[in-house]
């Protein structure tokens, strides 16, 4: 039997160089300027048509030597973990689309709308970015 549920899957823009850092003069000055995302934000990267958000998590029982971890540690207790996602649907990143990540490992969309309103999405609701 064939699964016949409609999924809504759209391709994300080629990103040239000159619009990755068109991009980044966009988000840069974003997450430096909000006191909540300066805070959980570790890193972001923009690549393949997406803007990725990564926050540090603290492992539990990274004191143990014995202990074997999946991820490397930063700092020798953190691991770094996506938070949230934004792909972009044209250059200008004003038809974008904010996803979180399940724990399946399927990015879920949240919100639909320009890319500082998808970052101000983010910002505003960190119950989703956990």
């Amino acid at each position: 039997m064939t699964d016949r549920r409609w999924s809504h899957n759209p391709k994300p823009i080629k990103l040239g160089a000159m619009d990755k850092s068109r991009l980044e003069a966009v988000v840069k000055p974003y997450l430096a300027a909000s006191p909540k995302l300066r805070q959980t934000v570790h890193r972001f990267e923009i690549k393949a048509g997406r803007i990725y958000l990564y926050r540090l998590h603290e492992q539990f029982g990274w004191n143990n030597p014995e202990v074997q971890f999946i991820k490397p540690l930063i700092d020798g207790k953190y691991v770094e973990f996506p938070m949230a996602r934004i792909t972009l649907f044209d250059v200008r990143g004003e038809k974008c689309e904010a996803a979180f990540q399940r724990h399946t490992g399927q990015w879920a969309s949240l919100y639909e709308g320009d890319i500082t309103g998808c970052l101000y999405f983010i910002e505003e609701n960190d119950q989703w970015f956990q």
